[in-house]
């Protein structure tokens, strides 16, 4: 049966420290870092689900396609926005005269049984970027998570606009309802049907004599990423785009052939409003088509909700 979320009615409390916000609720909690910008703990029933800063990413592994277009030079800012996005302010770092570069504090906003915590990241880009990931967090342990980007017309579309999770590697089975039960893409969909898949996380990564992206499913309304035991992280949303693998994507693209790869320590979640296609009309110079490419001529949000 599809998962439905309702917002929940529970109460939560807050507590304000000087470098940490901290939000704890029945049988959870979670930790907001000012000095590291971002979610750096979630906590359910006292055990820790997170291993890094979920962050925005932009990228995807090149695929075969991509490479035969020089698609990764053209789009290579968006590589370093993702590598490189943060809450401190780069442009600030020229001399002693600027004595932080924390030119914002983090917002927070408390309402009747939530809260929302909204960082403010910029992109080392040419021109200068920004986004906005915005978390609010329900007393059932609910996280929704909204990232925001209003574009810079001369950066034009990216290959993908969405967040990245890093969970402990032993969250290795992934339950998902949504396109399946082989890897989809905005231009690679059509033999894909509607249903409820499983599989293992290491099976997500295709056999690809050269590594590239792989794993991607769309149409996704709700993902459960989860160990032996079924305990794990649920991942609902409105028609995303998902994968659950054991590597970044810079992970992959790094490694010319399987053997390169290094040896598993996290599974890697990405949830996107989209990744542009894998296009390729012929795999030496044709580009992906417009219509499979991120729109960036406006305003772009993409929410999920995670617990």
């Amino acid at each position: 049966k599809p998962f439905v979320w309702k917002e929940s009615r529970k109460s939560i409390r807050v507590i304000r420290g000087k470098q940490n916000i901290g939000v704890k609720g029945d049988g959870f909690d979670v930790l907001f870092s000012i000095l590291f910008g971002g979610l750096v703990s979630y906590r359910y029933a006292g055990v820790e689900m997170i291993e890094k800063i979920p962050l925005p990413n932009f990228w995807r592994a090149p695929v075969d396609n991509d490479a035969g277009s020089l698609a990764p030079a053209r789009y290579a800012q968006w590589k370093i926005a993702s590598m490189y996005v943060s809450h401190k302010n780069s442009q600030m770092a020229d001399g002693a005269e600027n004595t932080t570069m924390l030119d914002n504090t983090v917002r927070v906003e408390e309402g009747d049984r939530c809260v929302t915590v909204t960082y403010h990241y910029h992109m080392p880009t040419t021109p200068h970027s920004f986004c906005e990931v915005a978390y609010t967090v329900y007393g059932d342990g609910a996280v929704k998570t909204t990232l925001s980007y209003d574009p810079v017309k001369e950066l034009g579309d990216m290959p993908e606009f969405g967040m990245m999770f890093s969970l402990n590697a032993d969250y290795d089975r992934v339950k998902w309802y949504g396109l399946g039960p082989a890897e989809t893409y905005a231009d690679r969909k059509e033999g894909a049907k509607l249903g409820i898949y499983h599989n293992k996380v290491a099976d997500n990564m295709a056999k690809y004599i050269v590594q590239q992206e792989c794993g991607n499913k769309l149409g996704v309304r709700y993902a459960a990423v989860t160990n032996a035991k079924g305990r794990g992280m649920l991942f609902t949303g409105d028609s995303i785009s998902f994968s659950a693998l054991p590597y970044t994507p810079h992970e992959m693209e790094n490694a010319a052939h399987g053997y390169d790869l290094p040896r598993v320590h996290h599974t890697v979640v990405r949830a996107a409003l989209a990744q542009m296609g894998v296009g390729g009309d012929d795999s030496w110079g044709e580009f992906v088509h417009t219509e499979y490419c991120i729109d960036a001529g406006q305003k772009l949000e993409f929410s999920l909700i995670l617990k």
